[in-house]
């Protein structure tokens, strides 16, 4: 399948994808709630949609600053495609976080009520200035004026990037009396989660040259999550906390190994076998922390809850991803226009 192809598929897809969340978008922020969640379950896959795409787009950003910082001039001529990837996944990742809000109205509440001792303010916060960076590294770049400013931004945007990858984790990590959630594990969990995104995500647009410069790192990466999750399997299977669900399961790093030993040779079967991965690792950690119930609400919710998303929290999934791609489609038709005109004959 040629490249074209490849992009109308994928085209064709996203406009179905806008359409189907889109109903499921509307009818949670105008209409009724739709999503799978009560007193004791908060956090379902709608958020987890944004937690994805969020340390997605981290990854990219890390791996573009990084490139940028070290002097990887193979990685380093893609950044253009590599700054619109890093955006557009960011930008369907608040998509996918504002239909999870449940209203238009909290939306604004949460940005005109700051709590500095929030981890999940910051969380929001820290995103929302890596929106503001890479948005401003897009736009001096298009516009030529990046030269003097653009290793300040690189440096910024690379802390922010880490900094919001880890304050993510902690949202969980530091929740009061979920034994599932406690810990440092988490954040190592979602950083390791957000590299590995980046390593596997890159090869897809860069050429064979920066695709072996990302070799030993991305293989130390993908190698490092798949061992967090065999240990942590390990932990959870012989485990005796009574308020601890193990949520790893032994084909999350068994799939991660595939991936490993396909990114060379096959960076997009890489990719395919290690996203779905990542996303369901991202849903399996964020739901076995909430399904212990807690105090009295044991009374009408039982000791113990299951959980399996609706067709609404699976049109957010499709909403957001359709956003992300919609978004990277239309800046890069306004760069390669900005290309075609630089490179036009006077």
């Amino acid at each position: 399948m040629n490249t074209n192809t490849s992009s109308r598929l994928l085209l064709a897809l996203s406009a179905i994808g806008l359409l189907f969340g889109g109903f499921s978008a509307v009818e949670e922020l105008f209409i009724q709630p739709s999503f799978m969640t009560n007193d004791g379950l908060v956090w379902t896959l709608p958020l987890v949609t944004y937690i994805f795409l969020a340390l997605a787009s981290t990854g990219v950003s890390i791996v573009m600053a990084s490139a940028e910082l070290t002097g990887n001039e193979a990685v380093n001529e893609h950044k253009p495609v590599l700054l619109i990837a890093a955006l557009s996944l960011l930008v369907g990742a608040f998509a996918a976080l504002a239909t999870e809000m449940g209203s238009p109205l909290n939306v604004f509440w949460l940005l005109l009520s700051p709590n500095l001792s929030s981890p999940i303010w910051w969380m929001g916060t820290l995103y929302s200035i890596e929106l503001a960076l890479l948005s401003i590294k897009l736009f001096t770049l298009l516009s030529g004026k990046e030269q003097g400013r653009g290793h300040i931004l690189t440096i910024a945007t690379l802390a922010v990037a880490v900094l919001a990858a880890l304050v993510l984790g902690s949202v969980f990590g530091t929740v009061t009396g979920r034994e599932g959630f406690s810990g440092l594990d988490a954040s190592l969990l979602t950083l390791l989660c957000a590299l590995t995104s980046g390593v596997v995500l890159v090869p897809l647009l860069v050429n064979s040259t920066a695709r072996h410069s990302m070799l030993q790192p991305g293989r130390i990466l993908i190698g490092a999550l798949s061992l967090l999750l065999v240990v942590k399997y390990v932990y959870l299977v012989r485990g005796s906390v009574p308020s601890e669900v193990s949520w790893v399961a032994l084909w999350m790093p068994i799939l991660m190994i595939g991936a490993l030993a396909s990114y060379r040779a096959m960076p997009v079967i890489a990719a395919l076998i290690a996203m779905p991965t990542l996303l369901f690792i991202e849903l399996s950690f964020v739901i076995q922390g909430q399904l212990l119930v807690l105090g009295p609400k044991q009374t009408w919710l039982g000791s113990l809850q299951s959980y399996a998303p609706n067709m609404a929290e699976m049109g957010i999934l499709a909403f957001g991803c359709s956003v992300a791609y919609l978004c990277y489609f239309v800046l890069s038709r306004i760069l390669e226009l900005k290309n075609k005109r630089l490179n036009s004959p006077a």
